[in-house]
């Protein structure tokens, strides 16, 4: 079964791609195996709608893969460290695109 925190910024693809890059690479044991980033993209219009439900205007988007779901206590990390670069303000994160994370 798939796990997937599904990620919304107000910052655009390139800029967030920058900030991503980052963190993956100062956490490498975490984004190397444990959890993948999938590609950057624009969000669609079906991802602005998403995030429009939970009072976020969205420009960009991204999942991150539970890539060895025995590390899935790992999570809260994850979401932390994503907010933490972006700041809380600039990212939405919802768990299998239903929880508010």
């Amino acid at each position: 079964m798939a796990m997937d925190l599904f990620c919304y910024s107000s910052k655009s693809p390139s800029e967030l791609r920058k900030i991503i890059e980052v963190v993956a690479n100062l956490h490498k044991e975490i984004f190397s195996t444990k959890f993948l980033i999938s590609e950057i993209q624009d969000a669609d219009s079906t991802h602005k709608e998403t995030a429009f439900d939970y009072g976020f205007d969205a420009n960009s988007f991204f999942m991150i893969n539970y890539n060895d779901k025995s590390e899935t206590g790992l999570s809260p990390v994850v979401v932390k460290l994503i907010k933490e670069a972006l700041g809380a303000d600039n990212v939405l994160v919802l768990f299998e695109n239903e929880e508010l994370r």
